[in-house]
C-alpha cells in the first residue's frame, strides 16, 4: 500500500512538473538571474510547487481515508499553495505572507493539528494543555489551550519559512524535504509508533517531492518557488505533530536547515535588516564561497541530513537532544571557519 502510495505521488509529480514549466514560461513567470544570491546564468521557471502539491492532493484524496486533520491538513496547504503562487506571480509584502502563514497553521490547529504535550529527555512527558478551556462556536467545539496552541502556531510558521529558506541552491529544498518525509514515514510504521495515516500522509509527501527532484537537480529546468517551499514546510511540521508529537524526531532530521534560519533572522536583526530580506550568507552559499559545485554542496547537505535522520531513528530522547546540541555546535563551528574564509579571502 504504501509502495504504491509512493509510486503514485511520484509518477505524479514527475509527470505534471513539465506541463507546469511550459505554462510558467508561456507565461513569462520565471526567475530572472540576477547575480549575487542568484546563482543561475539564464530563466528558470517557476511555479513547480502546483506541480507537486497537486500530485500530493490527488495521492492523498485517493490513498488517505477522510477525517476533519486529514481536512484541515489540505486546507492549510492548500492556502500557502494559492499564498506562494501569488508571490511568485505578482509579489507580496513580508508582512502579508506571514499573516497568511499564520492562518494556514491556524486552520491546522483548528482541525486537530497541534502540540499538546513534549517528551521530556530526561524521563516523562511535559504536559501544555494548561489553562485548558472548551469553546463551541457553532461548527464544533475547540479546544484552547495558550501555551499549546501558541507553540504549535510558531512551530508551523516556522518550518514553512525554514524550508524556504533553504531553498537556495538546485534540488536542495525538494531532496531535503524527501528525505526527511522518508524519516517520518520510517518513525511512523514502527510498531511502537503504528500511526498508519501519518506513514501514508509522509510517503506521499516523499513521492512527490523526489518525483519533482529530477527537474529541480543542478542544472534546474524549474523552480518549486515559495508555493512549494512553503507546502513542504507546513506539511513536514504538521505531520510532526499528527496524531501525537514527533517534534524531536523532526527537529533533527531538519536540523541543519533550522539552525541555518535561525542564524540568518539573528544575523538580519544584528544587521538592522528584516529576518525576511534574502541574502547570500546560508550555509549552502558558504559552501559555494568555499569551492563546492553546486552538486557537491547538495549532496554534502543531503549527507549531513540523511545521517541526522538515522540518528533520529535510532535513539532515544536524550540521545536526540545530544545529537541536536551537537550539530548546533558543527553547523556554528563550520559556519564561523567558512565566513573567515571568506573574510580572509580563501574562496574560489
Amino acid at each position: 500500500m504504501y509502495l504504491w502510495g509512493f509510486g503514485l505521488a511520484f509518477m505524479l509529480a514527475a509527470v505534471l512538473t513539465p506541463v507546469v514549466r511550459r505554462y510558467a514560461l508561456d507565461q513569462g513567470i520565471v526567475d530572472e538571474p540576477s547575480g549575487g544570491r542568484k546563482i543561475h546564468r539564464k530563466p528558470v521557471a517557476y511555479l513547480g510547487g502546483v506541480a507537486i502539491f497537486v500530485a500530493f492532493l490527488v495521492a492523498a484524496l485517493i490513498m488517505v481515508p477522510p477525517s476533519r486533520e486529514f481536512g484541515a491538513l489540505l486546507l492549510g496547504c492548500m492556502i500557502l499553495v494559492i499564498v506562494g503562487v501569488i508571490d511568485d506571480v505578482r509579489g507580496l509584502s513580508a508582512v502579508t505572507k506571514l499573516a497568511w502563514q499564520f492562518v494556514a497553521a491556524g486552520v491546522a490547529l483548528a482541525g486537530g493539528i497541534g502540540i499538546t504535550a513534549i517528551t521530556n529527555p530526561f524521563g516523562g512527558v511535559i504536559d501544555l494543555t494548561w489553562g485548558r478551556t472548551l469553546i463551541d462556536v457553532g461548527i464544533g467545539q475547540f479546544h484552547i489551550m495558550p501555551v499549546a496552541n501558541i507553540l504549535s502556531l510558531v512551530w508551523m510558521v516556522a518550518m514553512a519559512n525554514t524550508i524556504n529558506f533553504l531553498d537556495g541552491l538546485d534540488g536542495l529544498a525538494s531532496g531535503v524535504s524527501g528525505i526527511a518525509a522518508i524519516v517520518m514515514f520510517v518513525l511512523a510504521v514502527r510498531p511502537a509508533v503504528d500511526q498508519p495515516v501519518v506513514a501514508m500522509i509522509a510517503i506521499l509527501v516523499a513521492g512527490a517531492a523526489l518525483g519533482f527532484l529530477p527537474h529541480n537537480f543542478y542544472p534546474a529546468r524549474i523552480f518549486m518557488g515559495d508555493s512549494g517551499a512553503y507546502f513542504l514546510g507546513l506539511v513536514l511540521a504538521m505531520l510532526a505533530v499528527y496524531s501525537g508529537a514527533k517534534l524531536a524526531t523532526a527537529a533533527l532530521v531538519l536540523g541543519v536547515p533550522l539552525v541555518d534560519m535561525a542564524w540568518a533572522v539573528v544575523r538580519r536583526l544584528a544587521h538592522g535588516q528584516s529576518p525576511f530580506r534574502a541574502d547570500r550568507k546560508h550555509l549552502h552559499h558558504l559552501l559555494l564561497d568555499a569551492g563546492l559545485s553546486q552538486r557537491q554542496a547538495v549532496a554534502v547537505l543531503y549527507a549531513i541530513v540523511g545521517l541526522f535522520g538515522t540518528v533520529a531513528l535510532m535513539a532515544g530522547s536524550f540521545l536526540k537532544l545530544v545529537a541536536f546540541l551537537v550539530l548546533v555546535g558543527l553547523m556554528g563551528l563550520v559556519i564561523s571557519v567558512l565566513i573567515q574564509r571568506q573574510r580572509s579571502g580563501v574562496v574560489r
